[in-house]
């Protein structure tokens, strides 16, 4: 791995330190190169052909997606399992003067919200994808907007935002983060869930879609530097391993994928970390 220590050009878009190397990738990979810092341990990546970017707002996403494409029985299913799961995890983080309104980044076909929604909440969506964005608004009648964050503009001051698998595919990381935290009411909660690529050997294991959307690769430290740097004060940080039960194999299997739960935290495949705001 070459390290590349004085390349003005090349800065890490968390710390803006110039000490980055190049990942060596055994995939094969024509259309981008990714980097890691050696100040703060964000991976992040390069795009060599803009051909190859995705277009959230045509569906390329989802359409890339051997699972999780349609909002059928499956895909309602696993996402209403992690919407309560979330919550559940959520609720132990929330103050009980916590305004309950929140902002859902991303929210695919609204199942977080709509449940969320359901408790008493005031909820609000953001969802590019077409088809994802049409069973929110028209099957479920929730209150999404189709646009991209960098579009989205509001007055509104949100007791949580949500980010499920999205603050890695958002580009500028430093101008997403600032417009979260003004977004955020006073000790406002922010949840952030992405893959856990503390060991950079799994990013060669990452699916198509999300090499392709993916804009960052968050490791542990990463992730909280990331965030601390940002104004958030780091509440719960959790790595885990999701036992899936959509299908009879994944049954099958689930007592083999449990005992994965006590390997290194290091090299669970998901990271999960609830932050606050810090005070003005």
């Amino acid at each position: 791995m070459k390290i590349i220590s004085k390349n003005k050009k090349l800065l890490c878009p968390n710390c803006s330190s110039n000490k980055i190397k190049k990942l060596k990738l055994y995939l094969s990979a024509k259309d981008f190169e990714i980097f890691t810092c050696m100040a703060c341990d964000l991976s992040f990546k390069e795009n060599t052909n803009e051909d190859k970017e995705l277009s959230f707002e045509d569906g390329d996403y989802y359409s890339k997606k051997n699972v999780g494409d349609k909002v059928n029985q499956r895909y309602k299913k696993h996402f209403l399992r992690r919407a309560k799961n979330h919550i559940d995890h959520i609720e132990n983080f929330i103050g009980k003067d916590l305004n309950k309104s929140v902002l859902d980044i991303g929210c695919g076909a609204g199942l977080f919200i709509e449940h969320l929604q359901s408790k008493g909440w005031k909820v609000e969506g953001i969802e590019p994808d077409p088809n994802m964005f049409n069973h929110a608004k028209n099957k479920l009648n929730l209150n999404v907007q189709k646009k991209l964050f960098s579009e989205w503009e509001s007055e509104q001051k949100f007791g949580l935002i949500y980010l499920s698998h999205i603050l890695d595919d958002l580009p500028n990381l430093k101008g997403v983060l600032t417009k979260i935290n003004a977004s955020l009411e006073k000790e406002g909660i922010l949840f952030v869930e992405v893959p856990n690529l503390s060991s950079k050997l799994r990013i060669n294991f990452e699916k198509e879609a999300e090499l392709l959307a993916g804009k960052y690769f968050f490791s542990i430290n990463s992730l909280k530097d990331t965030l601390e740097r940002s104004g958030f004060k780091i509440l719960n940080v959790k790595t885990f391993r999701l036992v899936h039960l959509n299908s009879i194999f994944q049954i099958l299997i689930s007592p083999i994928m449990f005992l994965l739960h006590f390997m290194p935290d290091k090299y669970k495949p998901y990271l999960r970390i609830i932050a606050k705001k810090e005070n003005e």
